[in-house]
């Protein structure tokens, strides 16, 4: 936990069927969901998601944008503000 900023937000996984464009499992701490500009993809509706992906043993990769699948999405709370 950074004093500053609190705590982490948790780290979600994402299947690679479940976002473009990479391989194997992206496991990301959400910061933001672009939720006003779906994509229609595969017949489904994918969003703009911003936020560090991390490794399967939580060390940090860096900033990381991904097109992933609503559907994955809809755990996830929604932005507060656009």
């Amino acid at each position: 936990m950074d004093r500053n900023r609190g705590p982490a937000a948790p780290v979600s996984h994402f299947p690679e069927s479940d976002y473009r464009f990479g391989a194997g499992t992206l496991r990301m701490r959400v910061e933001r969901i672009d939720w006003n500009r779906p994509v229609l993809y595969d017949n489904d509706n994918w969003y703009e998601v911003d936020g560090v992906e991390v490794t399967a043993d939580g060390r940090e990769i860096g900033r990381r944008q991904a097109l992933v699948r609503g559907r994955s999405l809809a755990a996830l709370p929604r932005n507060s503000r656009p």
